[in-house]
């Protein structure tokens, strides 16, 4: 609902501080699951009335030429972050894990970022949370009717602009070669794995490359610059989705430090978006070290 894995965390404490605050006003404890999910909504609805919604760079304007330099960091935007993948661990039925990653797929809350905080709020509480359309409206303390006519122009929003991929199957050995790709900066062995219409995305910056061409070229300028065994990727998770720290030394021998979490969506056993959160402070977050010694 918040876009955000920082702000996500706050959140958590938040909503068990007002639990606990308000806990002699639960008389029905077979309630309780509502009862929470109540307070964290009013909590997020809250700590959404004081910010803008969060973006990716390809919702903000046009796709950038692969030879024009990337831009410094846009501070007037608020940016889409990551989630970690650990989030999901504690679920153990395969549906449950399975229906849990489509409903933190980048490109799912992503789109959720378009929706009033109203309609974000009832879309997940009725689709992902699986409360009734009595529990939703009284959660938000709205009519049943309003609460269904909201989630009925939420999922029309949201089909709009994300379309699942729901079993989606990762080819074996594709992430290993994408790995090595990088790591050796191979563009041919990269080329291999991408998409037609592959987009590279880099939050904080504005900048995003769009287009299998455009792409090669800038991946190409990149790796020119780079001394030799500069990068090292970490496999990780977020949103569901296979990502990996993304480190890179200043100099030949020197430490790798981390720049980023690199985030890839595949769809049809190729690389459809790559998005590279630049955003290092979320490492602890990931497990993920601040630097790693040379090899």
């Amino acid at each position: 609902m918040l876009g955000s894995s920082t702000d996500s965390d706050d959140l958590v404490q938040e909503t068990l501080l007002r639990a606990w605050k308000a806990r002699s006003g639960l008389r029905d404890a077979t309630s309780v699951r509502a009862w929470l999910y109540r307070i964290a909504t009013n909590a997020c609805l809250d700590e959404l009335a004081r910010r803008p919604r969060r973006a990716m760079p390809f919702d903000l304007g046009p796709a950038a030429a692969p030879s024009t330099p990337i831009a410094p960091a846009a501070s007037e935007a608020t940016w889409l972050e990551p989630m970690p993948g650990a989030w999901l661990d504690h679920a153990t039925d395969p549906r449950e894990t399975c229906s849990r990653r489509e409903s933190i797929a980048l490109a799912f809350v992503a789109a959720l970022q378009w929706l009033t905080p109203i309609q974000r709020a009832v879309l997940l509480l009725r689709d992902v949370a699986e409360l009734s359309a009595n529990e939703t409206a009284t959660a938000l303390n709205l009519t049943v009717s309003a609460a269904n006519s909201a989630l009925f122009r939420a999922r029309e929003a949201v089909h709009a602009r994300h379309t699942t991929n729901h079993g989606t199957e990762i080819a074996p050995g594709l992430l290993s070669r994408y790995m090595q790709a990088f790591e050796q900066a191979d563009v041919n062995a990269l080329l291999s794995l991408l998409r037609d219409d592959i987009r590279t995305s880099m939050p904080p910056s504005p900048t995003w490359i769009d287009g299998r061409d455009a792409n090669i070229e800038f991946y190409e300028r990149m790796f020119a610059g780079l001394p030799e065994r500069a990068i090292r990727m970490v496999p990780t998770s977020a949103n569901g989705q296979p990502a990996f720290g993304f480190y890179r030394a200043a100099s030949a021998g020197g430490p790798h430090l981390l720049r980023a979490i690199h985030v890839v969506t595949v769809e049809s056993s190729v690389v459809s978006a790559i998005d590279h959160f630049m955003m290092p402070s979320l490492g602890p977050a990931f497990g993920l070290a601040a630097s790693l010694l040379p090899l």
